[in-house]
């Protein structure tokens, strides 16, 4: 009996030791197992701009670590909404991203803008208009998103496909900015 009871206790610990299990997948439906997989995701990209900062302070800058955690706080209320059964609010999770967006932009510009006033001539005056124009355009997507909280889905869809489209511009021009010089096509350099 004493050899019984000493072994439920190890079995007991162990399961304490080991932490919390994880969620049945198959009751779980697939909207909540991939919602639950973008916050793992998020959090890890998120962890991994920490630890290289841990390592090299300021290696990666501050507005990208506040996107990553943004991007960890929309993907937490997605699962949230996900467990919950509701994607009525769905347009707002939407809402949240176009705004975090509008604040990244605007943090940025005004970096470069600050940047520029310690050091002169860092950013160019035409990329600080870039930069400018670029948080112009992200506050004014927020206000168009907002103005359409009581409009159709298909009205929605196609904000939320602009606001795509927009994220697909910006990385674009981000990735031919930071391509190296080609001879090929010198006039198309930035």
């Amino acid at each position: 009996m004493h050899t019984e009871t000493l072994i439920v206790i190890f079995c007991w610990l162990g399961q304490f030791l080991q932490g919390p299990i994880e969620a049945n997948t198959t009751t779980e439906s697939v909207e909540v197992r991939y919602a639950r997989a973008q916050v793992q995701l998020a959090q890890a990209n998120l962890d991994r701009a920490e630890q290289s900062n841990k390592r090299v302070a300021g290696l990666v800058p501050g507005s990208v670590v506040a996107e990553y955690q943004h991007d960890a706080e929309v993907a937490k209320r997605r699962l949230a909404q996900a467990a919950a059964g509701g994607a009525a609010s769905d347009f707002q999770v939407w809402l949240q991203r176009a705004e975090a967006e509008r604040s990244a932009a605007k943090t940025t510009w005004e970096n470069a803008t600050a940047v520029n006033g310690r050091v002169a001539g860092t950013y160019a005056p035409l990329d600080i208009e870039r930069l400018r124009l670029r948080a112009e355009v992200a506050k004014l997507q927020v206000e168009r998103g907002q103005s359409l909280v009581d409009a159709s889905r298909e009205t929605q869809l196609q904000w939320e496909i602009d606001l795509l489209d927009n994220q697909v511009q910006r990385l674009k021009e981000e990735s031919l900015r930071a391509a190296p010089f080609i001879d090929i096509y010198p006039y198309w350099r930035w």
